[in-house]
């Protein structure tokens, strides 16, 4: 078993601190997945999906949750993905921050990083100003993530 499912839908998802990788996948593929806190309480408190490792976590939780049962980062993808119906790369959010991001030319995103950017296709954060693009690593990002989709993992339902 891969993860297990409790509560109703949530619009955004909070991912435990221990799954910080997670949680900036998440943001990559689109999903909603703002900065929490760290405490336990900040976490129980949570309008979003709370996304854990942490089973007594999970068992005080009143409101969405998610509990992995797996150290495999391509079911944990796969498993929230299912479980939140969602369609990777619809739109990308920052990793660092979870603001939208929006695109902008690459000679733009050159300057301000100070080199080339072999990219046809570049983004920024209108938060925090990171630059993004499509570097060696996406290829990386884009089988990973077709590895969780293949794989259609799904949560058993409390």
């Amino acid at each position: 078993m891969t993860c297990i499912l409790k509560g109703g839908p949530a619009k955004c998802v909070a991912v435990d601190a221990m799954l910080g990788w997670l949680a900036r996948w998440l943001r990559i593929l689109g999903v909603d997945a703002p900065p929490v806190g760290e405490s336990d309480e900040e976490l129980l408190s949570t309008p979003c999906l709370l996304v854990t490792r942490d089973r007594e976590l999970f068992r005080r939780r009143k409101g969405p949750a998610l509990l992995l049962l797996t150290d495999d980062h391509a079911a944990w993808l796969s498993a929230v993905i299912n479980a939140l119906g969602i369609t990777p790369f619809r739109e990308s959010r920052c990793p660092k921050c979870n603001a939208l991001l929006y695109r902008v030319d690459c000679e733009e995103a050159e300057r301000a990083v100070g080199h080339r950017v072999a990219s046809a296709v570049c983004w920024r954060c209108p938060n925090c100003g990171s630059y993004y693009w499509l570097g060696s690593h996406w290829r990386g990002i884009l089988s990973t993530v077709q590895r969780a989709l293949e794989r259609g993992d799904r949560c058993e339902v409390e």
